[in-house]
């Protein structure tokens, strides 16, 4: 077994255990949460934006930047008005999760929601997994190449994924 091996075998070990210190409702709504965050911020920060250089103006040095050439302000307000919409979501969703999480203190939903968890926890990261032993793959460089082709598990991970890997290998080829 190589280096690569031992870091897929942390990785989702880590994430079975917490998936299931978290429980599967919690697991469940860290997922979504994230990706619901991401969304939201990216769809309505635009709209936000101008609310927030209303209410928060900044400074004239900070407008003008590269000599007037970059709209400065609008890519602060909007970086602004992304993380607030990100945390504020997320936040909004950690708290329906930890109100739903306290019904699942009954000793069979305990046991479904740490159980549930731990698959949701191990499926995280098999996930994550994917992404990388597929980016080492297609990495420049020989040595991300060369532990992905030495790993049982990266082997077995790029065989199962055969049409990403070809997608990526097409996209990276383009550019």
């Amino acid at each position: 077994m190589g280096g690569l091996d031992w870091v897929i075998i942390l990785l989702v070990l880590g994430g079975v255990i917490q998936g299931y210190r978290k429980g599967l409702i919690k697991e469940a709504a860290s997922l979504i949460g994230v990706l619901l965050a991401i969304f939201i911020a990216w769809k309505f920060s635009g709209d936000l934006a101008p609310s927030l250089s209303k209410m928060v103006p900044l400074p004239e040095s900070w407008t003008t930047g590269a000599a007037g050439l970059l709209p400065l302000d609008k890519i602060i307000y909007s970086t602004l008005a992304f993380i607030l919409l990100f945390l504020i979501t997320k936040f909004a969703i950690s708290l329906i999760a930890s109100f739903l999480t306290q019904m699942t203190r009954l000793p069979i939903l305990s046991q479904v929601n740490g159980v549930g968890g731990a698959l949701l926890g191990m499926l995280k990261a098999f996930l994550i997994m994917l992404v990388i032993v597929n980016l080492l793959h297609l990495a420049p460089w020989e040595n991300g190449r060369k532990a992905v082709q030495e790993s049982a598990l990266g082997q077995a991970i790029l065989d199962a994924t055969p049409s990403l890997k070809d997608s990526w290998q097409k996209d990276s080829a383009k550019t």
